[in-house]
């Protein structure tokens, strides 16, 4: 069993005050027992995509760079992982990514958010403004604290793909850093309880809070951060308008034993789902189809797939 904190907190446009914030929210999730700890999206800045204005773009870093290595040493100091949300400057462009930092300092690895909306969340900004679709695919990572972890970022627990092919990698928690607003809170938790319940892991999902500073001027987060069980319980939830470290004990064994009782990924049929992986769609006046695989004929050794040709 790992403890597990969600540190949800308000933003500024001085970087420097976001990351005093959480280096001094992480040290105190590890004096309170946490292994495990995350921040919401774009931790170390504004959600810049309430305007576009290429000014935002010189608050993005190299990872490894100076926040990702001051977050480092707490990291080693504290004995803690840590999926630290930043926006990164790389050779190629600019990505909205986590980097995920192991107790010893170093960087276990890294996502980028690979969905980019066309949707503005925030009427005057785009995301694609800023940011590429992230390259890395959806890796899930291991800890030294038996829990094995996988990232999407925000905007993607709206999917069902990019959570499913990290519940298939054998994650057992889904970490889903977050900065949004209250056009999405009639079903900011019915999507998680339901990406625990269909991948049978745990989702642990942290929101900004309150205005940030020199951010979005109308538009407060509404935090909400959780921890949500394999079973879509709710085990712990922040507040709606406060910085907030909110903690769950996460024991994998649980995990695996849903898996067992649930046979859910034994029982895809991806054979039929060819329509998922197409980029044609009814959306656009083309048609994709969930084809069947060739009828066999029935006996003994016939499948019931065939009932479905």
């Amino acid at each position: 069993m790992a403890r597990v904190a969600l540190a949800q907190f308000s933003g500024n446009i001085d970087k420097e005050k976001n990351l005093d914030k959480a280096l001094g929210l992480a040290c105190e999730a590890a004096r309170n027992g946490a292994k495990l700890i995350c921040f919401p999206e774009l931790c170390t800045t504004v959600y810049m995509p309430f305007e576009n204005d290429a000014r935002h773009f010189a608050s993005a870093e190299e990872v490894p760079g100076p926040a990702v290595n001051r977050m480092a040493r707490v990291a080693r100091e504290t004995g803690t992982v840590v999926v630290f949300p930043l926006f990164e400057r790389a050779a190629d462009g600019y990505y909205n990514a986590a980097v995920v930092l192991g107790p010893e300092g170093q960087i276990i690895g890294k996502y980028r958010k690979s969905s980019i909306p066309t949707t503005q969340l925030i009427p005057g900004g785009s995301e694609r403004f800023y940011f590429k679709p992230g390259d890395l695919g959806y890796p899930v990572f291991e800890t030294p604290f038996g829990l094995r972890i996988g990232i999407i970022i925000c905007y993607e627990r709206n999917a069902v793909e990019p959570a499913r092919c990290i519940g298939l990698a054998g994650a057992d928690v889904l970490f889903v850093p977050v900065a949004t607003v209250a056009v999405t809170r009639p079903w900011w938790e019915v999507l998680l309880r339901a990406h625990a319940i269909h991948n049978l892991y745990y989702v642990a999902a942290c929101n900004k809070v309150g205005f940030d500073i020199g951010g979005a001027p109308d538009e407060p987060y509404y935090g909400r951060s959780m921890f949500i069980d394999p079973g879509g319980r709710v085990m712990a939830q922040a507040s709606e308008t406060e910085d907030e470290i909110i903690y769950a004990d996460l024991e994998p064994s649980l995990v695996r034993e849903a898996r067992r009782r649930w046979t859910f990924y034994e029982d895809r049929r991806p054979e039929l789902y060819g329509a998922i992986v197409s980029k044609t769609n009814r959306l656009d006046g083309r048609r994709a189809r969930c084809r069947a695989p060739a009828r066999r004929t029935a006996g003994p050794g016939a499948r019931a797939s065939a009932l479905f040709a």
